[in-house]
């Protein structure tokens, strides 16, 4: 059976080394053992994020189109049991903790543990193979996430990305909340929820990594009954994201001690699949050269007192969709954007873009990689093999090949074709 036959992959420049096969029902297994450590963290993911409202089945094409936040919804249910319990109890009861999020393009579903290994896995594999809904539960939590929305609402930095980004997608998924709205959420229905769990969650769309110390033949064994839980034969084309005219500028007023500011750069070329972790990583040592705390334009704003070191910078590259995003507390919001935007576009005539500062902060990079190593979360979350090509373990290797002249060519390639918005918050 293929799933007792582990190919062993050997990662030498971080002294790692992973099991991965694919089982007969198409479920994508990473096995990584790290014996000097007490725990184990397993993490269970699906294809299926809140971009995923619009799709085509089959070769007829039916097209299908749900409301926003269906993943989300579909996360929160999963936890029901047959019973209507919690399963968080059941894990509870193994001695483990147990969580989940839905992002963009996946759900996740996760464990850590120090004992019970074998069954905390089962029931994670349990948990993931049906959906146990009931109308009475559905409205229940209906409220419990619309409580949820609210919240984040309130949340000052939460609503400066995600406006930022709305206006950087206008009128798409994106522009949506992960959770999705209140109004979208009415419309969430018993069938609606099934019809997404048949098609997203099938072992063909998910895989499963498990990092920490556990013997692998009694892991594999976990697996021998799983085998039988079989995918369709067609998984769900996903439309891609379409991209429209930005919303160039937006203010909003909230209770805030300092203005906000959010710059959003779209990138509008498309990246193929194998070469996404390497672009993200290229793009990160781009901005970071232009506005990381080593650069001299951050280092003179912060010295002045017009930025602070809430600066921060986010890099999401997808199939379909892919951005820059860098948030910021600053008492100049409109000139310090202003000047920010007009060092993307001069990118190449950046002072700081030079193979010296280039290799500080590939060296930064490294070292919070190694750091990173240190945590199981941290691997299991970033190893992310839902892509095809590189992983996490490949890193120092992308580094070190990288050179000025790649990260100019890319980022040239990123900017001049680029779409950008900005989003302040002004205090009330």
């Amino acid at each position: 059976m293929s799933s007792t036959r582990l190919e062993k992959k050997e990662y030498p420049a971080v002294g790692e080394s992973v099991y991965q096969t694919t089982l007969q029902n198409g479920l994508k297994l990473y096995l990584i053992p790290k014996d000097d450590f007490n725990e184990t963290y397993a993490m269970i993911s699906t294809k299926f994020g809140s971009v995923d409202t619009y799709f085509t089945i089959g070769p007829s094409k039916d097209k299908k189109e749900y409301p926003a936040g269906i993943a989300h919804f579909l996360e929160h249910k999963l936890f029901e049991d047959k019973d209507g319990k919690d399963y968080l109890q059941h894990f509870v009861r193994l001695g483990s903790e147990s969580n989940a999020f839905t992002s963009f393009t996946q759900t996740s579903y996760l464990f850590s543990t120090t004992s019970n290994v074998s069954e905390n896995l089962r029931l994670l594999l349990e948990m993931i193979q049906t959906l146990h809904l009931s109308e009475g539960s559905l409205e229940k939590e209906r409220l419990i996430i619309q409580q949820e929305i609210e919240m984040y609402q309130d949340n000052p930095d939460y609503q400066l990305f995600f406006r930022a980004l709305a206006n950087l997608y206008p009128n798409t998924p994106l522009s949506q909340d992960i959770a999705g709205s209140v109004p979208s959420l009415s419309k969430i229905e018993k069938s609606s929820l099934q019809e997404n769990f048949d098609l997203f969650y099938q072992p063909s769309n998910m895989n499963l990594v498990v990092v920490g110390k556990f013997d692998l033949d009694d892991i594999v064994k976990v697996f021998k009954g799983f085998e039988s839980v079989t995918s369709s034969n067609s998984l769900p084309n996903i439309s891609p994201v379409i991209l429209h005219p930005v919303i160039q500028n937006e203010t909003s007023r909230m209770e805030v001690a300092s203005p906000k500011l959010a710059i959003g750069i779209r990138g509008r070329n498309l990246v193929p699949s194998p070469f996404q972790y390497r672009y993200k990583i290229i793009i990160k040592l781009l901005f970071a050269m232009m506005f990381g705390w080593t650069s001299t334009r951050f280092q003179s704003l912060y010295e002045v007192g017009k930025i602070d070191n809430s600066l921060t910078l986010e890099v999401e590259v997808e199939s379909s969709f892919h951005f820059v995003m860098l948030t910021m507390d600053t008492i100049e919001p409109v000139s310090i954007s202003h000047q920010f935007r007009t060092a993307i576009k001069n990118f190449e005539k950046d002072p700081d873009v030079t193979q010296e500062h280039l290799d500080t902060i590939k060296s930064e990079m490294f070292g919070d990689f190694l750091h990173g190593l240190n945590s199981l979360e941290y691997i299991a979350t970033q190893f992310n093999p839902l892509k095809s090509g590189e992983n996490l373990f490949d890193l120092p290797k992308i580094l070190q090949s990288i050179s000025l002249q790649d990260v100019v060519k890319i980022g040239r390639e990123f900017v001049n074709s680029c779409d950008m918005t900005d989003f302040i918050i002004f205090p009330k």
